[in-house]
């Protein structure tokens, strides 16, 4: 009997940049040093030329829109794939949406987990409204560089950073911490749950000490993308809790995004607002998201807000499955834990 397999996908940004900061010679190594983090409990694949492709801003960034639709397709057709891990974000895949039948979600006879954030967070929504798939808002492992730097420059009073530069300590922890995302990844696979947890502090509103949720959404700037499309109730709150994250744009540009979401009648039926890590370089836009938050949101009721700084980009982050139940407790320090079923590869009944 084959093994489950582990895919990673870059249908993204181009991987090389993070190759240079981790010393990557090729996809070949890059899978053989995820194979070693997730054990032989999985095969690890994943195509080499789109791991390895390069972007090009002048030329639409990849030239490549049908191979890489066609690998995300054909893993999510592939029933032995338990995982499809996103390694990078960036730009240029929510273009290629319209190349991949989803349809064939419907044909398999195990779910599939789909890891990714950014610019897959058009997808991880959409694979999450599939009875077989299972969408987890969750890092590319790419990311690493740009979040360790930066938790080190804000935390310059950890004992591992007084006597280094941040991108010294970024860069020794690279790897292991590469390695360590992977593992976790397999321990939600496998339905042993996550050491990367989810706590809320409530901003706004008023909520029972315990109650089930069901979240949406992601990334801003993106999921904006998928309002008014053929895939607008992948990410429409119809009684689901709205995932908002940003990093690095203008507050104006975040005023027009949150409008957009205001003219298409998104708060109506949404059940609360679960506000990510927001910020501009180092500075926390959190005030400045919920001041802009009182123009959009509706007037009739208060609507309940929460802030999770794990989640987005940053680092630790944390997973957040979409459009799956979970549990939203009080705890006794104060904030709210959020938590999940994390048994994702049961078989489903045809």
């Amino acid at each position: 009997m084959a093994k489950p397999r582990l895919h990673l996908i870059a249908p993204a940004g181009s991987c090389i940049p993070f190759f240079e900061k981790a010393g990557i010679a090729d996809a070949e190594e890059l899978k053989s040093i995820v194979q070693g983090a997730v054990g032989q409990a999985f095969e690890v694949t994943g195509c080499n030329e789109l791991i390895e492709a390069r972007e090009t801003d002048s030329h639409g960034g990849r030239d490549d829109d049908v191979a890489r639709a066609d690998d995300v397709q054909a893993a999510l057709a592939d029933s032995e794939v338990a995982a499809m891990v996103l390694v990078r974000g960036g730009a240029w895949f929510t273009r290629v949406l319209d190349h991949i039948d989803f349809s064939v979600l419907e044909q398999r006879n195990t779910r599939i987990a789909v890891f990714g954030f950014s610019e897959l967070t058009t997808l991880v929504n959409i694979v999450g409204t599939y009875r077989n798939g299972i969408g987890i808002y969750d890092m590319g492992p790419a990311f690493l560089p740009y979040g360790l730097r930066r938790h080190a420059i804000l935390n310059r009073s950890e004992a591992e950073t007084k006597s280094v530069s941040a991108k010294t300590w970024a860069g020794a922890n690279l790897l292991p911490e590469f390695k360590s995302f992977f593992e976790d990844v397999v321990s939600i696979v496998t339905g042993n749950g996550t050491r990367r947890h989810i706590h809320a502090d409530l901003l706004q509103g008023t909520l029972p000490n315990s109650f089930e949720a069901q979240f949406v959404g992601g990334n801003l700037t993106v999921l904006s993308t998928l309002i008014g499309s053929k895939f607008d109730q992948a990410i429409r709150p119809c009684g689901h809790w709205l995932v908002l994250e940003d990093f690095n744009d203008k507050i104006e540009r975040i005023d027009r995004f949150l409008a957009h979401i205001t003219l298409a009648g998104y708060w109506q039926n949404c059940a609360g607002v679960l506000l990510g890590d927001l910020h501009q370089d180092l500075t926390d836009l959190t005030p400045h998201i919920l001041s802009l938050l009182q123009f959009h949101l509706p007037s009739d009721r208060i609507m309940p807000i929460l802030k999770a700084p794990q989640v987005g980009h940053v680092w630790p982050m944390s997973p957040l499955p979409l459009h799956t139940p979970a549990k939203v407790a009080k705890s006794i320090e104060g904030p709210f834990n959020i938590s999940w079923d994390s048994g994702l590869t049961r078989t489903c009944a045809i």
